[in-house]
């Protein structure tokens, strides 16, 4: 009954609908049976027989010898093949990698058929059937090269044609963004795709970034395959590589692991740069614990699933503690001053004089006057509760720090701890030799805490990643050449932040604020208001955030074999989706405090130095600045799905020829916001009902001082979706998405093969590419202090007596968010298109050394512009060229007449509620009026004209584990260019410039090898037990990339030379002088400003640091008896401790310009971790 309903029922369902994912992790093996004469022997039976699990998948030879069995797990197998009145041939020994297509071909002599030949043989090394380049991680390396923090993702990097992007410093398991920052092949850092049993294990970020969703435990890792150029119709729904991961299979012995691994404070070497500043080296503690186990499922007197039914499991923990001091200031205001006290302050200077606010009257010239403080002391009784409260909060400071009390609280104690822990399941069950499933559950948890500067509620970051997957795979076997497999997957990623969890549902009358106040914020969303004084470590640590991705995915995918063509074809469908929630001090209050109310004299008079002493006085008074407000933004749960076809025929031409022809189709649905709250466009040729009369106050008071133009409009509006006719999806998508893919591997002789390759690859729009806009739909509250800038009508004890504005929604229509910045979606994108094309040659030298030699090209159109992460940044209100000053030198005169004030011709016109500045304010900057769209600010939306290209020359190596050793290297010889960049905002085109992710050299070299010690060895073979122990079972591993840095990205300076000699020799380049300033003006008042830009972006000979990191570990396995072992090993991550270093200050008017300024250098100094492992 299960067999029945597994097999037609669900098949036939699941093809109905047409759904699927198409990335495959497991491989195939194929051949042909021929007699010794060559001639093919149609009908041969064959077995192919996965030696670890004892499960079988049969097939067939068909009319011209050829036979095929799919779906293989990775692992050991043999072939074995029969046919009437020949011996039976049966070919051990071969090995089936992730994606692996492999050609075993098979000769059976005559004889009688219970008579057979074995073979021994290695497995082909050659990709003698498919035109794709990859890279194979194999389960030895998974196993034993070094690996920071256990973290499996970080050997991505030992792949040909990869180059990293992301973080060094970010590198444990939970790190989903920069764990998988690797650029492919010319595509971008975080845009290629990862699969874990060939279903995504990805989500997004902001930014349209792939991250990482869930990450496994190396112990259930079996191997990975990188293909940065895959030519297989099989594959979509990326625009770079494919990271395609085989997670370990249950056999039909059992066996596991345990291990811990730990790091300390002794272990690690100092950073450079507290070495530079003569600091000790930070603390740091780390312990990680974990294991597997694995076999057949056995349940006593009841089943065994030898042969048929098999689990495996596996678990990981972890706890770190670092430091993390996310606030610079480490200033907290003293006792006295908490009580009202700033006399000491004096002593460094009368500008920290408090003024009394309360004092305040009209002075001459318009300006405002106060009286000092007697003594820089203000009177208890002039306290205001709140305040007083609030301050109560803040600790009592660690030291004395400067004259002014600066940097008296750098607490070193100051500490992110973290606890993680990843389970993950998997049973394999064969139904039948025809049917086989597996199931697979994974989770893992990730909680920080951080930033408690005050160890208590009113400071501290609690951080949670939770990850969830599930996989459900069948394959079915029609007829010995027709196999259909099916499946579904799902994963969710929750991305959580909040304040101090103590915080949650603060009652702010605790503090004096009045319960009129308190009522309005929702206990489930409300904290500790956040008390921000400039110069101070501030209350409320974090915004709150509730951000879950959900993926679901399924497949329907059918193999056939029809003569010499391997035909497939599938369906797929995924749906993404995402919600977000928020909460915490932003929606309770933000009130900032600075010296706007308590210097003096008069109301324009010099601040004490960054408002020090003068913002607490401010918050002991209860007066915060205008910029506080509260928040109230609006949730959002979006959704974009999508569909693909493909079909792919692997086409055996001749022995020696294979061509891979293939066509796919993807479409992909617009992206929705199921409540509809959301924007949709902007329709530039609405006018504003107010725009006549903006027109003829131009006319009376402007037109004689602006000659450019001769009126001004009030044009363009927001329009949103759902309401007034219009659409819910936020815009249209392309709807003819046809990637064809053609590939061909052409053997030249047993040891050669000739590959070659093109194909087209989109990437994607809706919820992978942006979030929804919801100008609108959320809404701040700013407090108004005092309405004459002399009597205060909003203090802390009262700071809204108006209430909380209630968001608007759409309802504000074309009027919503004037004179405000606004984004829209571009209602026609095109979906980024990828052209790769590859040209390459294997050979297998004597040794089974493998050369792999390739060329590989990149051409990617309808980028969008700009990559440094928003995709929104095209402002169609910037200022026109033709209005920017165009001298090469900063041109005074021009930029006076820019920024010079005009009368403000919306003055006084703003509809009902509106009080932004361009209404309120008589007069406004000439360059306001010169923009398309005057009343707005930025006009923002995304645009797909960039472009890019890049070229490769990738030469690796590989040699599989034999006699003791293994090892794998590779160099990349690249150039990445792109044109996604503006150079001056309204440029009608983007810039053609070096790539800010090139990298022209790479290299990496992995290898692991088996001390020849011991029993069996070249040395120390006729040793007695123990002394095999203990000088047996020694092995050396290492991993070592080289990458040359990126190019630095440059501001709008004023340069005058040749660029060329910024460049300084390699031996006169340090920290303390990068490259050469002399040609760089260094002035405040040259800099240029409202100039048309000339200076480049970038150049490609003036680059940051390169990265040069060896990672080793000596690992000693102690035999206890059969098939039990201790193993221990020291691993020493960047071991021999090259400091790498961010990108130098490139600001020309700073002092430290040209020099690398940081508090940690890029990546990590030498860590030494030890790691102690049961295996049976």
């Amino acid at each position: 009954m299960l067999r029945r309903i597994l097999s037609p029922m669900a098949i036939l369902s699941v093809l109905a609908c047409g759904l699927g994912w198409s990335q495959e992790t497991r491989g195939t093996i194929t051949g042909r049976i021929t007699d010794p004469s060559g001639a093919v022997i149609p009908g041969a039976t064959v077995v192919v027989t996965n030696t670890a699990m004892g499960t079988k998948t049969n097939a067939k030879a068909n009319e011209d010898g050829i036979y095929q069995a799919t779906y293989l797990i990775p692992g050991p197998y043999q072939v074995e093949a029969a046919s009437q009145g020949f011996k039976k041939a049966l070919r051990d020994g071969i090995e089936v990698r992730v994606a692996d297509r492999l050609e075993v071909n098979l000769e059976l002599t005559i004889g009688a058929s219970d008579q057979s030949v074995t073979v021994t043989a290695e497995t082909p090394l050659l990709s003698a059937e498919s035109a794709s380049v990859g890279t194979v991680v194999d389960a030895r390396r998974v196993a034993d090269l070094p690996l920071s923090y256990g973290n499996p993702f970080q050997l991505i990097g030992a792949a040909a044609g990869v180059s990293f992007t992301g973080d060094p410093r970010l590198d444990r398991p939970f790190e989903p963004t920069h764990i998988v920052g690797y650029a492919m092949a010319g595509s971008r850092g975080n845009l290629s795709d990862v699969t874990l049993d060939g279903a995504p294990t990805t989500a997004t970020a902001n930014g349209n970034q792939v991250i990482a969703a869930y990450v496994p435990p190396t112990d259930l890792v079996q191997e990975f395959k990188v293909q940065t150029a895959t030519f297989d119709a099989q594959f979509g729904q990326t625009q770079g590589g494919v990271t395609n991961i085989s997670m370990k299979s249950g056999t039909n012995t059992f066996h596991g692991t345990a291990r811990y691994s730990f790091q300390r404070t002794d272990f690690w070497a100092n950073d450079f740069f507290n070495n530079q500043a003569s600091k000790p080296r930070a603390a740091f503690k780390y312990d990680t614990w974990g294991g597997s186990f694995g076999g057949p499922v056995y349940i006593p007197k009841v089943y065994h699933g030898k042969n048929k039914t098999f689990f495996e499991w596996g678990y990981e923990g972890l706890r770190d503690a670092r430091p993390r001091h996310d606030d610079a200031t480490n200033t907290v205001p003293t006792t006295a001053e908490k009580n009202g006290d700033f006399s000491a302050l004096l002593a460094a200077g009368s500008s920290y004089q408090i003024y009394n606010p309360l004092s305040r009257r009209a002075a001459a010239g318009g300006r405002y006057q106060e009286d000092p403080f007697v003594g820089n002391i203000i009177p208890p009784s002039m306290f205001n509760t709140v305040g007083k409260n609030a301050l109560s909060y803040f600790p009592t400071p660690l030291s004395a720090g400067d004259a002014a009390g600066l940097k008296n609280m750098q607490d070193a104690s100051v500490t992110e701890r973290a606890k993680y822990y990843n389970h993950s399941w998997r049973v394999d069950h064969n139904l039948s030799d025809r049917q086989r499933i597996f199931v697979r559950a994974s989770i893992y948890r990730r909680d920080s805490t951080y930033n408690n500067y005050f160890n208590n509620l009113a400071t501290g970051v609690v951080f949670q990643f939770l990850a969830r997957a599930a996989v459900f795979d069948d394959v079915y076997t029609i007829s010995p050449t027709t196999v259909l497999n099916v499946g579904y997957s799902y994963s969710r990623f929750i991305r959580a932040q909040n304040g101090n969890a103590d915080a949650n549902g603060f009652d702010l009358t605790k503090l004096g604020f009045p319960a009129s106040y308190a009522n309005l914020i929702p206990k489930d969303i409300g904290s500790f208001p956040q008390f921000n004084m400039t110069g101070y470590i501030p209350t409320g640590s974090a915004a709150g955030e509730n951000r879950p991705v959900n993926n679901h995915t399924a497949k329907a995918n059918l193999t056939k074999v029809a003569g010499t063509h391997s035909i497939r074809t599938g369906f797929e469908f995924r749906a993404y989706q995402e919600t977000d929630r928020f909460f915490g001090f932003q929606q309770t209050g933000t009130f900032n405090f600075d010296s706007t109310w308590t210097r003096g004299p008069l109301d324009n008079s010099a601040t004490s130095p960054n408002s020090i002493g003068q913002s607490v006085a401010a918050l002991l008074l209860g007066l915060p600045s205008a910029s506080s407000n509260v928040a109230r933004s609006a949730d959002y749960a979006e959704q974009s799905n999508s569909l693909g076809f493909f079909v792919q025929d692997d086409w055996k031409v001749s022995p020696k020829l294979t061509l891979n022809l293939g066509l796919r189709y993807e479409f992909e649905q617009p992206l929705h916001e199921r409540y509809n709250r959301s924007v949709l466009n902007f329709d530039p040729t609405y006018t504003q009902p107010f725009s006549a009369q903006a027109a003829a106050n131009f006319a009376a008071n402007d037109a004689a001082l602006i000659t450019q133009i001769s009126t001004v409009r009030a044009a363009g509006g927001l329009t949103f979706a759902g309401v007034n006719g219009n659409p819910t999806g936020l815009y249209n998508t392309p709807k003819t998405q046809l990637m064809p893919r053609l590939g061909l591997a052409y053997q030249i002789g047993s040891n050669t093969v000739l590959r070659s390759g093109f194909g087209i690859f989109y990437g994607f729009l809706g919820e992978r590419r942006s979030d929804v806009i919801q100008s609108g739909f959320s809404q701040n509250t700013n407090m108004v202090p005092t309405i004459d800038n002399i009597n205060f009508v909003g203090t802390l004890s009262n700071p809204f007596p108006n209430g909380i504005a209630t968001p608007a929604g759409s309802a504000g229509g074309y009027q919503t968010f004037l004179g405000q910045n606004i984004t829209f979606f571009n209602q026609n994108p095109l979906t980024p298109r990828v052209m790769r094309w590859e040209l390459g040659i294997q050979h297998v030298f004597k040794g089974n050394l493998l050369l792999d030699v390739n060329y590989t090209g990149n051409k990617t159109i309808h980028i969008d512009l700009n990559p440094t992460g928003n995709p929104n940044i095209v402002n169609l209100n910037s200022l026109p060229n033709k209005y920017l000053c165009t001298s090469p030198f900063r041109d005074n005169t021009c930029n006076n007449y820019l920024t010079g004030t005009v009368p403000n011709p919306f003055y006084g016109l703003a509809p009902a509620g509106n009080s932004q500045a361009i209404f309120t304010n008589t007069t406004t900057s000439r360059s306001s009026l010169l923009v398309p769209f005057p009343v707005f600010g930025s006009v923002q939306t995304n645009n797909n004209q960039g472009y890019s290209w890049y070229h490769s020359f990738v030469v690796a190596i590989e040699k599989r584990f034999a006699k003791g050793y293994s090892v794998a290297g590779n160099y990349t010889f690249s150039k990445f260019m792109q044109a996604n960049e503006l150079l001056n905002p309204a440029d009608p085109a983007p810039l053609r410039v070096i790539s800010d992710q090139d990298t022209p050299h790479r290299f990496s070299l992995s290898g692991v090898w088996e001390l020849p010690l011991g029993k069996g060895k070249a040395l120390f073979d006729g040793a007695g037990p123990v002394a095999s122990r203990l000088v047996g079972g020694w092995q050396l591993s290492g991993i070592f990339a080289y990458q040359v840095g990126f190019p630095l990205a440059w501001g709008n300076v004023l340069y005058v030379g040749d660029p060329s000699n910024i460049v300084l020799p390699a031996d006169q380049r340090t920290v303390d002088h990068w490259f050469n300033t002399a040609g760089f003006d260094k002035v405040s008042a040259n800099q240029l400003v409202n100039n048309l830009r000339t200076w480049p972006l970038r150049f490609s000979q003036i680059r940051g640091r390169n990265t040069n990191n060896v990672d080793l570990a000596l690992i000693k396995n102690t035999r206890i008896n059969e098939g039990r072992s201790i193993q221990f090993r020291a691993e020493a991550l960047n071991a021999f401790n090259h400091p790498g270093f961010p990108a130098p200050v490139l600001t020309p008017t700073t002092t430290t310009f040209g020099t690398v300024v940081a508090s940690n250098q890029a990546g990590y100094p030498r860590r030494l971790q030890l790691t102690l492992k049961y295996i049976f």
